[in-house]
C-alpha cells in the first residue's frame, strides 16, 4: 500500500513491526541488522528497537555467533510454510558441523518432506569413506538407514505403518531388516535406548549411528547419523553414541529456542 493511500489513523510502529516479520520470513538464513534498516528504509535506531521488541516477544531471535536474525516459529508466514526445510537447514547445520569435527565422520541430517524421509545435509568426513547412494535429496531406503529408523521409531505408529507399506522393506543387504515384526522390535529398541544403528543394513561394509531431532511440541522433525566403515565402528561404537544423540539433543534445543512449533507435513 502507497503511504499516500494508507488511512490515518494507523499505528506506524505495529506497521513498521509487521515490513520487518516480512522482511525475514523471506530470509530463512537471517539477516544483520544494517541490511534490515537498509532494505525496510528505517533508520538503525528505529530498527534496533523494533527488533529487540520482536525478540523479547518471542517472534525473532538473533544468532550470537553470525548477529543475524531470524524468525521464531511462534508465527509462520507463507514463504516459511513452503520452504520450512530451507529454512531449517541452516538453523541445524551448525550442530552437524560440531558432530562431523568431533567425531571426524561423515555427518547427515535427515528431514521429513512431504510424506518422505529426505536426506538434507551432508558433511564430508575428512577421513576416507563416502556412502555413494546418499546424497542431498534422497529419499530411499529408510527402513535400513540408521537416520531413517531414527525418524520412523518416533513417528506416530500409524504413520509408520503407512510408510512402510507404501515403500517397502525391500533386502539392501543381506542384513537389511525386512520381517515387520523384527522391524517393529528394533523401533521399541530405538525408543528405548534413543539412537539408532545400522549395521551393513543400507551398504556393504559401512555403519551408521542415528538419533532424532524433535520440533517444540515433542513431534520428530528429522534425524542426524554419521557414517563410518565396519572397521572403525566396531572398536568405537559405544565412544561415538554419545556425540551424536548429544548433536540431535542440541537441534532440538535449537528448535525449542527458535519456538518451532510447525508440524511434519503429511
Amino acid at each position: 500500500m502507497d503511504a499516500s493511500t494508507r488511512p490515518s489513523d494507523l499505528i506506524h510502529s505495529l506497521w513498521r513491526g509487521m515490513q520487518l516479520l516480512e522482511l525475514l520470513a523471506a530470509a530463512p538464513e537471517g539477516l544483520l541488522a544494517k541490511t534490515i534498516s537498509r532494505q525496510s528504509g528505517l533508520n538503525p535506531a528505529t530498527c534496533y528497537h523494533l527488533l529487540n521488541t520482536l525478540s523479547a516477544a518471542g517472534y525473532v531471535v538473533k544468532d550470537p555467533k553470525t548477529q543475524r536474525f531470524s524468525l521464531t516459529g511462534k508465527i509462520v508466514f507463507p514463504a516459511q510454510t513452503l520452504f520450512s526445510n530451507a529454512w531449517l537447514v541452516p538453523q541445524l547445520q551448525p550442530h552437524l558441523q560440531t558432530l562431523r569435527d568431533t567425531t571426524r565422520e561423515t555427518a547427515y541430517l535427515s528431514l521429513r518432506q512431504d510424506g518422505e524421509i529426505v536426506v538434507s545435509a551432508i558433511l564430508e568426513s575428512p577421513q576416507a569413506l563416502r556412502v555413494s547412494l546418499l546424497h542431498i535429496g534422497y529419499e530411499g531406503g529408510n527402513h535400513a538407514t540408521a537416520l531413517g529408523k531414527a525418524i520412523l521409531a518416533y513417528m506416530d505408529p500409524a504413520d509408520t505403518g503407512a510408510y512402510l507399506e507404501c515403500h517397502g522393506m525391500p533386502a539392501l543387504t543381506p542384513h537389511t531388516i525386512t520381517d515387520p515384526q523384527i522391524f517393529k522390535a528394533e523401533m521399541a529398541t530405538i525408543r528405548a535406548r534413543g539412537y539408532s544403528l545400522d549395521h551393513e543394513e543400507f551398504a556393504p561394509g559401512v555403519c551408521c549411528i542415528g538419533a532424532p531431532v524433535f520440533n517444540n511440541t515433542g513431534q520428530v522433525l528429522g534425524s542426524i547419523a554419521i557414517s563410518l566403515p565396519v572397521t572403525r565402528y566396531t572398536n568405537a561404537q559405544q565412544i561415538l553414541v554419545e556425540p551424536v544423540v548429544a548433536a540431535a539433543r542440541a537441534a532440538t534445543r535449537t528448535l525449542a529456542l527458535l519456538q518451532y512449533t510447525a508440524s511434519p507435513p503429511p
